[in-house]
């Protein structure tokens, strides 16, 4: 029997699927639940060396005669020093050592606690990965473990192989029931070759055919044409259904206009309108979360493809890493694919859905005025749009698919999107429009005295007196209070300073000509860069991107538009008899 505690149960299934046979195991009680379960079963081969230092190169040598991974096990404290020489030699020997160190609770480091060190990166600079688990109590806790499990196994053996470390923590090391008869079934992620051609690319095809796909693409450089033609081609293969905001830089009929939009038009997914497999990639997506809520329920596979191998889990569902290139999977599947494979319907309901919503109908404020310069940036240009409420309302409205949108979405800040905007048009030397907030514009101000700024520069500097976008987590009857210390609140315009430095200026007061200053900025007969300042309120502009997203999510507006939205979504679903 095994213990009935859900971390030692995770630890085994998984080093029992990635085929970890091997385990050497040092003397101690605080590992005593997972000792008792690895005796008990006999898939493990396992090996009692007292003394850690020499654990760890036997275990070593174990590598070295079976070229497969070893594990080896041991309590806290010093004994998890003692693997550090065996661990050193096997990063230089690529050997695929797996030492899972036991531990106290982190809660109790400091606090006078016998046989405790802190184990974190114990192994730093020779160790190919470093896992520090906890205590599973709940459904996030086992995903976490899982994953993390996962992924250190998988380094071990990736590229050539070597060490990995999983720390893990125990409250307790006396008592415990071990009265579990089978190790679970636990989700095993399995990553497919570090080149295409060791890929089984008839077996992905096999695993794919009759099933609802989703492409969903993260923030991208626009891709070659190579790649771009090779997603078309497997979109309309199968049926696919792509979905990437602007930041993708995904064109071309295949990919679904305003995702955004229908994330929130449809709600959480129902019957066969939810994927079966939700093909990922790119870095950052601002329809994530929107996505999760429609999909997170819906027992889907998550795929990954990326070239490095690393394990990202943004749906926590993740079942096969792709390490290889976009071009690579798609093109390799597609011809791989037999002429008897018909698309599925999946793609052709969504994009029936999506083209009946409508765009944002406010009629000023930031919202407005962004949108009425997207609809007049010229083709072949740049965008790069600043966090905050500009990235998440430009997504609202269509772009012409010769142009390419950038955005410092890695981590999310606000700092240097001015300076990354004037660094990309001096390289470029194309016209460049810039969508920047007042908090992202002074925070990155002196980015203005860059020397030499490019003639094609064009800012839309959007002045709500404050950070919008932090008002929307705001409770309504705080929203008026919250403006000096959630937003940043002001009185400040930049016209003093940008004229200072010879930039042209231009600014739209509430109510002004918006398609005469829009006009005034796009304008590229004129050679130098211009600023239009477009002042709004921040609470009222928050309003209407909440108003459109509740309007979409609940089904309701004053036009009735969005009611019919709804309606027409349900027959649709209903003909085809997925509702």
């Amino acid at each position: 029997m095994y213990a009935n505690e859900p971390l030692v149960l995770e630890m085994l299934a998984l080093l029992k699927a990635h085929g970890v046979r091997d385990v050497v195991i040092s003397p101690g009680s605080r590992h005593y639940a997972f000792t008792r379960s690895f005796e008990a079963d006999d898939f493990f081969r396992l090996h009692s060396v007292v003394d850690e230092r020499s654990a760890g190169f036997f275990a070593i040598g174990l590598t070295q005669a079976s070229g497969e991974p070893a594990a080896m096990m041991c309590t806290s404290g010093s004994a998890a020093v003692n693997y550090a020489s065996a661990m050193a030699e096997a990063y230089y020997q690529r050997r695929p050592l797996i030492a899972i160190t036991s531990d106290r609770l982190p809660e109790n480091l400091g606090q006078v606690e016998d046989q405790m060190i802190d184990q974190r990166g114990i192994y730093d600079g020779f160790v190919r990965f470093s896992g520090q688990l906890r205590p599973i109590r709940d459904a996030r806790d086992r995903w976490f473990c899982n994953r993390v499990i996962n992924e250190a196994l998988l380094e071990a053996t990736r590229a050539g192989s070597g060490p990995v470390h999983l720390n893990v923590p125990i409250g307790s090391h006396s008592g415990g029931t071990f009265d579990v008869p089978a190790l679970p079934r636990v989700r095993v992620i399995a990553r497919h070759g570090e080149a295409a051609a060791r890929i089984d690319w008839q077996a992905v095809v096999d695993r794919l055919a009759g099933k609802r796909i989703l492409v969903a693409w993260g923030q991208d450089d626009p891709p070659d044409s190579g790649t771009g033609d090779a997603l078309a081609e497997f979109a309309a293969t199968f049926g696919a259904v792509v979905i990437a905001d602007h930041l993708a830089n995904i064109r071309g009929d295949h990919r679904l206009r305003n995702p955004l939009g229908l994330l929130r038009a449809l709600g959480p997914a129902k019957g066969k309108i939810s994927p079966d497999i939700v093909i990922g990639g790119g870095g950052q997506m601002l329809f994530k979360d929107d996505l999760a809520r429609l999909i997170g329920a819906s027992g889907f596979e998550y795929w990954r493809i990326d070239p490095k191998g690393e394990v990202a889990d943004p749906f926590r569902t993740l079942t096969d890493i792709f390490s290889t290139t976009p071009a690579d999977f798609f093109q390799g599947v597609v011809a791989s694919a037999s002429s008897t494979i018909g698309p599925s319907p999946y793609g052709a309901r969504l994009r029936a859905l999506v083209e009946k919503l409508p765009l944002p109908d406010s009629r000023h404020g930031e919202m407005s005025t962004i949108g009425s310069l997207l609809r007049r940036v010229p083709a072949g240009s740049s965008v790069q749009i600043a966090n905050s409420a500009p990235v998440r309302m430009a997504e609202m409205f269509p772009l012409d698919p010769s142009i390419d949108v950038f955005c410092n979405r890695g981590v999310n800040g606000i700092d240097g999107c001015l300076s990354t905007a004037i660094g990309y048009a001096k390289a470029c030397d194309v016209p460049t429009f810039v969508i920047i907030g007042d908090l992202a514009f002074f925070y990155d101000m002196n980015a203005l005295t860059i020397r030499d700024l490019p003639a094609g520069l064009r800012i839309l500097l959007v002045n709500n007196g404050g950070g919008a976008v932090m008002h929307a987590p705001l409770p309504y009857d705080y929203t008026r209070h919250g403006g000096r210390h959630v937003s940043a609140e002001h009185s400040i315009d930049a016209r003093g300073w940008i004229e200072s430095l010879g930039v042209e200026y231009d600014r739209l007061d509430p109510g002004g000509d918006t398609g005469r200053a829009v006009a005034w900025l796009s304008d590229l007969g004129h050679r130098g860069p211009r600023v239009l300042e477009a002042f709004s309120d921040k609470i009222d502009d928050i309003e209407q991107l909440r108003g459109f997203n509740a309007t979409l999510a609940m089904g309701t507006g004053s036009a009735g538009v969005y009611r019919r939205l709804r309606r027409f979504a349900g027959r649709i679903l209903r003909r085809l008899g997925l509702r």
